[in-house]
């Protein structure tokens, strides 16, 4: 039913405008020859598997299923071209489906999870089924443009959508321009804002709640900025605003230069995040909405150099996150799934790195096969290290105030390879293989102890192949 409520005002909005505004000839022409349908056809194997630490397990200090299964995806993304030059439409959908399923009861998150929305979870595992994951009237006007209804961020503002193989979405509004000056540069803004959300392995949209999960948040918005100097340097600010309970901020710095013959290239990152509620009262992690004390921050430094057909990163973060939580989190409200938040730090290396205190470090290296007369080749490595993690400052463990005196490293070795088919009728088809071992330095069980968003070691491999086409 909501999703007919959905086509039925986006429809009514696309018929009348255009009707009323312009000639029928001059309305129709745009919006049908510059449509496009394109989709793609996915596969996803994955075997997790992490250490249990829990005391008195039969499994104590030995591996267990976390996460295995085999999914199938399938989309169709219709972008519309612009009535009259200024209005169109935007819609997408999937399917999922299970080819295989572990014992898992946690949302694979590639296909759809038993439960239509976040807040009726019932961690009961996955099913397959359709997904609308985009219907949104879009306009756009000299150098304006907005679109609205089931949105991604295309902007420069901090809210951001989880992926599987598509993307989630938020139900609002986002508008946004682009001015160029020319040889003095050029400057991006745009303004979002929504009263709901789902990740794309939810059927509903949900409203967003504070950590409690249950105190409504009847609004998030951002608002940012991005400014070229095209002269290879880049500053980008933004901020963003859970209605009565969290602010957001971010700064980043891009720069580039050529060192022996190449660009290095260079970002400083920050992100910044205060709550507006409680008094830094101690409690039980969750049961409050007072999630840091003060201001909690993530700073991050990126570097990266191309030669030939080896391209490095050496890239490291620091966090400060005291309070209830004890971890800094991108996303502007806490709860699993509940919203997401941009963070263009990302190793794909099982943890977050992100606990209180916590400072790491990441260096990886791909490489390109084409020399080797193996066309779409490529292999890479990756190393992170973290170390000086501490809990939470304000949470209990058991009723008491978590031990302060803990320190956490973890690191974690990753292997990828992938090739992208050259030619032929499979031209594009990604197929890559990423392999994670993760290894937490301490013997806490998972997300225990005060570090509420560390887990025990792990194994990952995932498995993927992404088929895109194009219809018209």
């Amino acid at each position: 039913m909501h999703y007919f409520r959905l086509y039925a005002l986006l429809a009514t909005l696309l018929a009348s405008v255009p009707v009323i505004l312009f000639p029928a000839p001059a309305t129709a022409s745009g919006f049908v020859d510059d449509s496009h349908l394109t989709g793609g056809i996915y596969y996803s194997q994955r075997y997790r598997d992490k250490r249990d630490m829990t005391v008195g397990s039969e499994d104590y200090g030995h591996y267990v299923e976390d996460l295995h299964h085999s999914t199938f995806n399938a989309n169709l993304d219709f972008t519309s071209g612009y009535a009259a030059d200024l209005i169109g439409l935007d819609v997408a959908g999937f399917a999922a489906a299970n080819l295989a399923t572990g014992s898992a009861a946690h949302p694979n998150e590639i296909s759809l999870s038993s439960a239509h929305q976040r807040w009726g979870e019932d961690w009961s595992g996955d099913k397959g089924g359709f997904n609308l994951y985009k219907a949104a009237l879009k306009m756009k006007y000299d150098d304006y443009w907005m679109r609205a209804g089931y949105i991604q961020p295309s902007g420069q503002t901090l809210l951001a959508v989880h992926w599987g193989f598509v993307p989630g979405a938020y139900q609002g509004a986002e508008i946004g321009g682009n001015w160029d000056f020319g040889e003095h540069g050029a400057l991006s803004s745009s303004y979002l804002w929504s009263d709901k959300y789902k990740a794309p392995w939810y059927t509903e949209m949900y409203e967003f709640r504070a950590a409690d999960n249950t105190t409504k948040i009847n609004y998030v918005h951002s608002l940012g900025l991005r400014y070229d100097f095209k002269n290879k340097l880049v500053l980008e600010a933004s901020m963003a605003q859970a209605a009565d309970f969290m602010d957001q901020y971010f700064g980043k710095v891009s720069y580039s230069f050529p060192v022996a013959g190449n660009d290095l290239r260079m970002s400083y990152q920050f992100y910044g995040a205060k709550d507006k509620v409680g008094d830094n009262t101690i409690a039980a992690y969750g049961s409050v909405n007072d999630e840091y004390d003060g201001l909690a921050w993530l700073q991050g430094i990126m570097l990266g150099y191309t030669v030939d057909t080896l391209d490095f990163r050496l890239e490291a973060q620091t966090v400060k996150a005291e309070g209830n939580q004890g971890f800094f989190l991108q996303r502007i409200t806490p709860a699993y799934a509940s919203s997401n938040g941009r963070l263009d730090i990302w190793w794909d290396a099982a943890s977050d790195f992100d606990a209180n205190g916590e400072t790491s470090v990441f260096a990886g290296v791909t490489y390109d096969l084409k020399n080797y007369d193996l066309p779409g080749w490529a292999i890479g490595a990756g190393y992170a290290y973290g170390w000086n993690g501490k809990p939470c400052t304000t949470c209990t463990v058991n009723g008491e105030l978590a031990d302060q005196s803990q320190r956490i490293d973890e690191s974690a070795w990753t292997f990828n390879i992938a090739h992208t088919v050259q030619t032929g009728r499979l031209k594009g088809t990604l197929f890559n293989l990423h392999y994670i071992n993760y290894d937490n330095h301490g013997s806490n069980p998972n997300y225990s102890g005060g570090y509420n968003n560390m887990f025990q070691d792990e194994i990952d491999i995932k498995f993927n192949v992404i088929a895109p086409f194009t219809i018209f």
